[in-house]
């Protein structure tokens, strides 16, 4: 199999939707011999954050010299991105040969009776197996949707299970309320869960779930509060924080490579699982830990391209993540002693909080354009535009393509070029912009 026939099979397996649950993944494991019991993970699940803690508690450990595994999703451009060692992609050579041995394994449990494997089950079977093959020491491991029923959670205890901010989000298949959502994320907690890290939350309620759910599995909870971060300075490189944590006081302030007020909180929840990783007899030296939180990079993630024309991304696709995007664009462009005007380009999927984003974003725009996000839940440009010039009276350009949207940026010293929205139109802005570059 070729890299370009494994991503064609990964892909065709769409067609197959997304089917929470965990007998098909079960299955595929077991034909594999199970490479999800050999290796010792570090969950994440949550609504916000989950990707950038992910990266920073990954960065660290990669940091301190120990073999460290990274599943996220989505990709922004390549599917390799998806699957890393040591913060970087899978090779294509390793891919092919890895979606193979699963490939064999689906047409097996199928003949045998089972249902198609979906997509992310493929690609969730990939990267155990490629994690088992490369003998990692620890894979921090990115849920897809909830927890309970994903398939990520087919791993047994990890050493750390991390509940980033509950929000809502995907109430369809996790439920109508804070606390429905939050007993489904916090379902990755189970019997030989080393530690649990949970994160700030904005309900009494929802801390007791999680809180139940650890004290229910004999699991040491550690609180995202007791972690949090100061911001000491801020600018277009990254931010210099300080923890007033006792366990983190030796390391006064230190770098922090992320952008944006939001990351001190994600920056905190990282803290607190490697306080429970070394808990658990795994040491980490507080070097390691200041050079990762320092070089660890997010892109699509508030994410600067460009400083001349100033060029902005960020993949903010619910309202919390467009509320924290709003915050950091006035901090760090539009409420500033020389504020920058803001050129607005917006893209979303019908099947997210539209008006509650617009809403936001709207108002401190002095000019807007609509993109469609690549995927078939979006809301189309024209639509949008439409909408847009329907219920706040501003002209609206819409944009069939990346390209096109480019060509217009403004290149004024008081303008932030700034591209807001699904991650699936971030990823191809992304490419587009540096393959034009």
């Amino acid at each position: 199999m070729t890299p370009e026939e494994a991503k064609s099979y990964i892909q065709s397996r769409g067609v197959f939707g997304s089917v929470l649950g965990l007998d098909t993944i079960g299955r595929l494991m077991q034909q594999l011999g199970h490479p999800e019991r050999s290796i010792k993970c570090i969950h994440i699940a949550g609504t916000n954050g989950k990707g950038s803690t992910a990266h920073m508690i990954s960065t660290v450990l990669t940091e301190a010299g120990y073999k460290t595994g990274l599943y996220t999703s989505p990709a922004l451009i390549s599917f390799n991105e998806r699957i890393c060692l040591n913060d970087e992609p899978i090779a294509d050579g390793d891919l092919a040969d890895m979606t193979e041995q699963v490939k064999a394994a689906a047409d097996a449990i199928v003949a045998d009776g089972a249902a198609e494997p979906t997509c992310f089950e493929l690609e969730t079977a990939i990267a155990f197996l490629y994690f088992r093959e490369k003998q990692v020491d620890f894979a921090v491991i990115e849920v897809g949707l909830g927890g309970r029923l994903d398939a990520t959670n087919i791993i047994p205890g990890p050493k750390c299970a991390v509940i980033t901010k509950i929000s809502k989000d995907h109430t369809q298949y996790l439920g109508d309320t804070l606390e429905k959502i939050a007993a489904e994320k916090a379902a990755i907690i189970k019997y030989g869960t080393g530690g649990v890290v949970m994160a700030p939350q904005s309900s009494e309620k929802v801390r007791d779930v999680i809180r139940k759910q650890a004290w229910h599995f004999g699991s040491r909870l550690y609180d995202g509060e007791q972690y949090k971060l100061e911001q000491i300075s801020a600018d277009l490189d990254g931010q210099t924080v300080i923890s007033h944590s006792l366990v983190y006081h030796p390391l006064g302030q230190f770098k922090l490579g992320l952008l944006g007020r939001h990351q001190l909180e994600n920056a905190g929840n990282a803290l607190a699982a490697l306080v429970a990783i070394m808990d658990q007899k795994y040491p980490l030296s507080f070097e390691a830990i200041r050079r990762g939180m320092a070089k660890v990079k997010l892109p699509g993630r508030f994410e600067i391209l460009s400083k001349s024309p100033m060029v902005l991304i960020d993949g903010a696709h619910n309202l919390d993540g467009i509320q924290s995007f709003v915050q950091n664009l006035d901090d760090y462009f539009l409420k500033t002693k020389k504020p920058y005007k803001l050129n607005l380009y917006f893209g979303m999927l019908a099947d997210k909080d539209v008006d509650g984003a617009l809403k936001l974003l709207i108002p401190r725009a002095a000019r807007v354009s609509t993109l469609t996000p690549d995927n078939e839940r979006a809301v189309d440009a024209e639509t949008m535009a439409e909408k847009i010039e329907k219920e706040y009276g501003q002209k609206v350009t819409a944009f069939d393509s990346p390209e096109a949207a480019l060509d217009t940026l403004d290149s004024s010293d008081d303008v932030v070029n700034a591209f807001v929205g699904s991650l699936y139109m971030i990823g191809s802005v992304r490419q587009a912009f540096f393959e034009n570059k």
